[in-house]
């Protein structure tokens, strides 16, 4: 067997599971392979904390960090913890002698990430109920994993699974490096039966490292005390209802597919076939039998109506201290959780004062959150992090040489900035392209060759018009790889380059990321009203989008907001170039004024290829500050997505069907789009009106603006 140093994690909270707790540690303690430390994670109790670090000699007892509940303890521990192998085991739980042995010799594959065991239920009295049935014979029932245990249907022998069950599994240290923590907003707090974090974790690391296997090992075995009120019918049903609304919460974070694959199989083989036995039970005059049908009924019931509400349920998976106030001056601000002060002193204005701040908190490289906090007395109260230190970066990846293409045309001041932050970003091996898309006479560049030349960039004109003519210059003349569209208005910040090649390294099958971008400012009401619109501040999460894990967007492929914004992303050449890069008819400076990456998005999607969005990269956008040039943007928006769409329906005439059954959804989703305002902000109410018929109406002028493209020509491929 391969040694690993161990981590042994047991979470707590109340001192009515005393005994059970002290157990527990015991077990831990007396392994046939010992672990190099246990973690008692105390949560929230200074009661249980004081009595555990009193009476448990050479065991580390600490409070949790996060925020109340499971995984926020768990989180803490993970942060804590320095054994290769982190396992966890539940205060209520006793692991057999060989426990941690069985769990490490499941790691002798490099790409196993995870591994777990069984857990045998402790049944009140030694006798399992009649309403949670089992086979003849057998261990397990159909409905143990109410308990919390092993149930009919789990692998009988080592074998891959989805997910491990929390009271009895381990990780890689890197796990957690890939995947990022336990999601706070799932698992128990308290009494309440919700769980799924250790399901939505096990997705997550999928989807982060397709190659990753989480191994089911029955061998490795802990007992699980059942109390009484766990076999009642009231708390069936209860714990039923928290399953059901925690796989809601999980298919929204990771999708529907990768949520329920394993439930299917479930409820089509084996809850049926339980059904039936039971009914023959009950045939052959075992009153059991009806007990047992009763149960299998009641839960699978109670599960089904939880997973329905939580789908319908309006609140989003990750709950934000957003104020009611979103209008008015908003300070822009960064902090790293690690040193972040309780109080942040907000700078007055010349005119006026701020009414909010919008605050990125970051964990050294890592992107924690971005909140909108209201300022009271100059100053915001900054609360706990949500979540627990975001993971470093991986210090083996390779990074690969990158190209930057920054296209400009009216802003060309911008578009220095723009070099000199890509530039000064930190990456050692960058080539940055400005293409100058509007030079004003023939061989002039108004001074910006120079200043680009100046600080070691190329400088390239084009002078055939469009932001796509201009990008896929660019995209043909670079050297490397990777190219990075970044447009005028954009500077990314330090790190930026690192976050996104880390990607790509990890992932071969990945053809383009995005990013998070943040306003630069938000000062003006326009600026204020756009970010509201169009801004991606609530993007703070990792996703891979592909035709697996974005099934349960009803949008999907046609839903911008999934990809993050195309204006400061990167690109394989390959694929890039397979797709036959930016659609020259589409984007800003010809008629159609927009929906060129939207396109680009969609044709990868298409050809079946995926988009990974990062938060860890972060870059800063200028909105326009002025009202009517807003509202232009706006209406360009709107003409832009249907010419985009037009041209969707040419290339493949079948797409009209799938954009058809797209449009109620689509039309219900533009029109719920307005945040919240006071009712005292009636202007800032009536300018968002305002803004959204702008962008309805530019939908009407999709196919005009589309036919004078056309007429003005132009190929502009790469």
């Amino acid at each position: 067997m391969t040694s690993f140093d161990t981590s042994v994690v047991i979470c707590a909270y109340t001192e009515g599971r005393w005994a059970d707790l002290a157990a527990a540690v015991a077990s831990a303690r007396d392994q046939s392979v010992p672990p190099r430390e246990i973690i008692v994670v105390i949560d929230h109790n200074p009661e249980l904390e004081r009595r555990a670090a009193a009476e448990f000699v050479g065991v580390t007892v600490v409070p949790s960090t996060g925020r109340r509940g499971l995984s926020g303890a768990r989180n803490t521990a993970v942060a804590l913890a320095k054994g290769e192998i982190i396992a966890f085991l539940d205060d209520d739980a006793e692991a057999a002698p060989d426990w941690l042995e069985q769990l490490l010799a499941g790691y002798r594959d490099r790409d196993v990430l995870a591994v777990g065991g069984a857990a045998r239920p402790r049944w009140p009295g030694g006798r399992r109920p009649a309403k949670l049935p089992a086979g003849r014979g057998s261990v397990t029932g159909e409905l143990d994993w109410v308990v919390g245990c092993t149930y009919t249907g789990q692998p009988t022998a080592e074998e891959p699974v989805r997910n491990l069950m929390g009271c009895n599994m381990s990780f890689r240290r890197e796990a957690f490096t890939l995947a990022g923590p336990f999601a706070e907003d799932l698992g128990r707090i308290g009494r309440t039966p919700l769980g799924c974090e250790e399901t939505e974790l096990c997705i997550r690391l999928r989807q982060a490292h397709p190659g990753a296997r989480i191994v089911f090992r029955p061998q490795a075995v802990v007992r699980h005390r059942v109390t009484p009120d766990r076999t009642t019918w009231a708390y069936l049903r209860h714990r039923g209802w928290g399953e059901g609304l925690s796989k809601a919460y999980v298919s929204r974070l990771v999708g529907s597919e990768a949520a329920l694959a394993t439930e299917r199989d479930y409820l089509s083989r084996i809850i049926p076939a339980a059904v039936v036995r039971e009914l023959g039970w009950l045939a052959l005059g075992r009153t059991a039998g009806a007990s047992g049908v009763l149960g299998l009924v009641t839960v699978v019931s109670a599960t089904a109506a939880g997973y329905l509400r939580g789908k319908v349920q309006v609140r989003p998976p990750r709950p934000r201290p957003v104020p009611s106030l979103v209008h008015g001056p908003i300070h822009i601000a960064t902090v790293d959780a690690r040193t972040a002060p309780e109080e942040l002193p907000v700078p007055e204005r010349p005119v006026g004062r701020y009414r909010a701040a919008q605050v990125l908190v970051r964990d050294g490289d890592r992107t924690v959150d971005v909140l909108l906090l209201p300022v009271e007395r100059g100053v915001v109260r900054l609360p706990k992090p949500a979540t627990a230190p975001a993971p470093r970066r991986r210090p083996e990846v390779t990074r690969p040489p990158v190209s930057v293409v920054i296209p400009t045309a009216y802003r060309k001041r911008q578009a220095v900035v723009s070099a000199r932050a890509a530039l000064q970003a930190g990456y050692p091996d960058l080539e940055v392209i400005v293409v100058d898309n509007l030079p004003r006479l023939p061989g002039g560049d108004d001074g910006l060759r120079g200043e680009v030349e100046a600080l070691g960039a190329r400088y390239v004109v084009e002078p055939r018009q469009g932001v796509s003519v201009a990008r896929n210059t660019g995209a043909r003349l670079a050297r490397h790889d990777l190219i990075a569209f970044v447009d005028e208005n954009i500077t990314v910040e330090p790190g930026w380059f690192d976050a996104v090649t880390e990607e790509f390294a990890a992932d071969p099958s990945v053809g383009c990321v995005t990013s998070l971008v943040l306003p630069a400012s938000l000062e003006t009401d326009a600026e204020v009203l756009f970010e509201r619109l169009k801004g991606y501040s609530n993007a703070v999460r990792w996703q891979r989008i592909d035709r697996d894990t974005a099934r349960e967007d009803p949008l999907y492929p046609l839903s911008m907001a999934r990809y993050g914004p195309g204006s400061c992303a990167t690109w394989r050449r390959e694929v890039f170039e397979e797709l036959g890069g930016f659609d020259p008819l589409l984007g800003a400076g010809t008629p159609t004024m927009a929906g060129e990456d939207l396109d680009l998005f969609v044709r990868l999607a298409q050809a079946g290829g995926a988009v990974v969005h990062t938060p860890h990269a972060v870059a800063r956008h200028i909105h326009r500050a002025d009202w009517l040039e807003l509202r232009e943007r706006m209406r360009g928006y709107g003409v832009g997505l249907a010419a985009m769409l037009m041209l969707s329906v040419r290339r493949r005439p079948v797409t009209a069907f799938s954009i058809l059954r797209r449009v109620p959804r689509g039309v219900a989703r533009l029109a719920a789009r307005t945040p919240e305002l006071p009712l005292s902000d009636r202007a800032a109410r009536s300018r968002l009106r305002q803004l959204r018929r702008d962008e309805r109406l530019g939908l009407l002028g999709g196919a005009g603006a589309l036919v004078r493209a056309r007429r003005v020509g132009g190929t502009g491929r790469p």
